[in-house]
């Protein structure tokens, strides 16, 4: 692949799902029920052609009638005799939970584990059972719940249109450091899909002809309270940001009521304006993780994510220079037609590479509108 078919691709990626007829590279995760079964998949919606079925890592193409079939419903159904990987139950759902391996977690009913395995550099994790699916569909308005609030970011704006020169810091958890896309500065493997931060700087890049410095001071299993603390705002601060994504929530979510975050992202707002006064916000909602496993048998990682955007649309609206980009509200519409597991990397709480570029286009939709 040359660099200008990469960057079709690229720009093809950051088509919003919900304009037009055509998805690519959904992601599907192939399982095996209890029963020993393949149910068909539903997808965002319903198929009308198909135009590639490949394996995660696009390496592999499946054929149509030999490896899957589009059922009258348009949903896809793996075929038993073909070559398209299963996960099976025995292997996903276990008897007891097994400490010693971190390709399982707890159950949060406490009876069991879960199978779990992010991607690494080294190995695929739940990846390996995942394929990435291209195809056309009648058009839909289901998924348009991403307003644009352009007129939130005058400043950043007119430093792009004008200026051609901005500086965008990124503060949050895993998902804003990049896990688990597969271009990743720690993964690295095909198809080298970026983390959606910065597939956004290099979007901006591109509409604008402008020079987008980026800085990322994200770190894993962080919460907004981290934040606070002196050092990172000095270290967002030292950038002289325009722009600063606040991306935190996933993490917070099993400690901090939705007060008590909001009230922590209020006050890094402030101690990054007290030396950055233009500085505008772009806070990001995370999507839903997965409320079967635990990090401890018995508890549930799921419990104020849900409740998160209501939280920051307040906070937007009693703040100049901040806005709410509502990633979980897309992505509990997805779930409406997908499985969880479809949308996720590890099968817990990060995103893979399609829902990297699914929080791509709701930060540009929300940045830029239409």
């Amino acid at each position: 692949m040359d660099v200008g078919e990469r960057r079709e691709n690229d720009l093809r990626d950051l088509l919003p799902i919900w304009e037009g007829d055509t998805v690519y590279k959904e992601s599907v995760f192939v399982l095996e029920n209890a029963l020993g079964e393949l149910r068909p998949h539903r997808l965002a919606y319903p198929i009308r052609s198909i135009l590639s079925v490949r394996s995660a890592d696009l390496r592999t193409q499946y054929v149509e009638g030999r490896d899957f079939a589009v059922n009258a419903y348009g949903e896809l159904e793996i075929l038993r005799d073909g070559n398209i990987p299963r996960l099976l139950w025995k292997d996903y759902r276990f008897p007891a939970f097994d400490a010693s391996c971190d390709e399982n977690m707890a159950a949060a009913d406490a009876l069991g584990a879960y199978r779990t395995g992010d991607l690494f550099s080294d190995r695929e994790g739940m990846r390996a059972w995942q394929i990435a699916v291209s195809y056309t569909h009648a058009p839909g308005d289901l998924y348009r719940v991403t307003p644009g609030k352009r007129g939130r970011f005058p400043r950043f704006l007119r430093r792009l249109q004008g200026e051609k020169r901005a500086t965008v810091v990124s503060n949050g958890d895993s998902i804003t450091y990049g896990w688990a896309a597969s271009g990743m500065r720690d993964i690295r493997k095909t198809p080298f899909c970026k983390p959606y931060n910065e597939m956004v700087v290099d979007a901006l890049r591109l509409r604008f002809g402008a020079e987008v410095s980026h800085v990322n001071c994200s770190v894993s299993g962080m919460c907004a309270d981290w934040g606070l603390r002196e050092e990172n705002i000095a270290r967002v601060t030292a950038a002289a940001p325009d722009l600063v994504i606040l991306a935190f929530g996933m993490n917070d979510a099993g400690v901090f009521r939705p007060e008590e975050f909001t009230a922590n992202l209020r006050n890094i707002i402030a101690k990054v304006r007290a030396s950055c006064p233009e500085t505008e916000f772009l806070l990001i909602s995370p999507i839903l993780p997965n409320p079967l496993v635990a990090f401890t048998a018995g508890s549930s990682i799921f419990h104020y994510h849900a409740e998160y955007p209501r939280a920051l649309l307040s906070l937007e609206e009693e703040t100049d220079g901040v806005a709410c980009a509502n990633v979980t509200a897309l992505h509990a519409l997805l779930l409406e037609r997908k499985q969880l597991q479809d949308t996720l990397s590890n099968n817990v709480n990060h995103p893979n590479d399609f829902m990297h570029r699914i929080y791509a286009q709701v930060v540009l939709q929300t940045l830029l509108g239409d």
